[in-house]
């Protein structure tokens, strides 16, 4: 979809990272050999640490200014954020790391269905894989017993069994961290997800942090040693009680929302690579809202094949909204997204 919008200058296509790092590495090392650009950001997991493990063989061209790949593969190490979140007092749901599938059965019986079963790092080698592949594993939400083999199957060796929290909303903050504090920090409600409850924010509104917060993320940062643009999602139970449930140190998906509120994370993080000054380190402003598109439009259907009245919420208007695609001087990439969409329902359908 970016690769339609005016703002894009080039497209360029490389193997993908997950897929063949190796090939995506050498590709890669070729295209900004060039001397064309000034510095390279990761967009997805996979990226960030083929780019930062090969970062010998690119940092001669381009600026990528990542912390060293220990620090790196700590940032995506969860059984390490429960650790140092517990220390800087954004303990995570009672959670219970595991080595195997004895211990994870222990503790699912331990904690009570429903659980949560997330690997220890979403992306983890393949061995059986060709070219060194990474295979992604995501968080299963796990209903009763019987199913809790399929899902320790589909995450792997080491994982961790986690207290699933029926009907708390998201906080989502992120940022960016310099050697001197936080720039740009934004926190944000989510008040629709697709899938639902544990997918991503269909909806979301930019809100004051709460008191404390900023130095708790602040120190838990720190704890992991990260420096550059991040994601912290909490769980909200009510009562001021906020729990760490995931670190995403890279770009992620309402990143759109940040900048509209007023904090260009993306330009704070490459003045500082490139050491150029600059007014753009502001914070966000609460009350901005920030829509995608494609999880709204399933979160209608869904709720209105059960005549469900939520499926009317998504069509309420705002001010100050954001889109995940769609702009009025930039309308291809929303056409993108639709074709994708309609794609999608065909290949479902046959």
């Amino acid at each position: 979809m970016a690769a339609w919008s005016r703002a894009t200058e080039r497209k360029i296509t490389l193997p993908d990272p997950g897929a063949s790092p190796r090939r995506f590495v050498d590709a890669l090392r070729d295209r900004v050999a060039s001397g064309s650009w000034d510095v390279l950001v990761p967009g997805t997991e996979a990226s960030l640490l083929t780019i930062s493990e090969a970062r010998d063989e690119l940092e001669p061209h381009v600026a990528l200014g990542l912390p060293p790949h220990p620090v790196v593969l700590g940032s995506l190490d969860k059984h390490l954020l429960q650790r140092v979140a517990a220390d800087a007092g954004l303990a995570s749901p009672a959670s219970v790391p595991c080595k195997d599938r004895v211990e994870a059965v222990a503790a699912a019986t331990d904690l009570g269905f429903p659980v949560v079963v997330k690997p220890a790092r979403s992306f983890q080698a393949a061995l059986d894989a060709p070219h060194g592949a990474l295979k992604q594993r995501g968080a299963i939400i796990v209903q009763e017993k019987s199913g809790l083999d399929a899902a320790l199957r589909r995450v792997g060796e080491p994982l961790t069994v986690q207290r699933f929290v029926p009907n708390a909303q998201i906080v989502s903050c992120a940022g960016v961290r310099l050697p001197e504090g936080l720039a740009g920090f934004t926190v944000a409600r989510y008040v629709r997800t697709w899938a639902p409850r544990v997918g991503s924010a269909a909806f979301a509104r930019t809100v004051e942090p709460p008191d404390g917060l900023r130095g708790r993320i602040e120190d838990i940062l720190a704890r992991i040693g990260w420096i550059g643009i991040f994601e912290l999602e909490l769980l909200d139970e009510g009562a001021g009680r906020l729990e760490t449930i995931d670190l995403n140190p890279r770009l992620f998906g309402w990143l759109s929302l940040a900048v509209g509120a007023g904090a260009n994370l993306p330009a704070i993080w490459c003045n500082h690579v490139l050491r150029r000054g600059g007014g753009v380190a502001a914070d966000a402003a609460p009350g901005h809202y920030y829509r995608w598109e494609e999880g709204e439009l399933k979160y209608v259907v869904r709720h209105a094949q059960k005549f469900n009245r939520r499926a009317f919420a998504p069509l309420r208007p705002h001010r100050n909204v954001v889109h995940a695609c769609f702009e009025l001087r930039d309308p291809a990439p929303l056409l993108a997204q639709a074709l994708e969409v309609v794609g999608s329902l065909f290949k479902r359908k046959a």
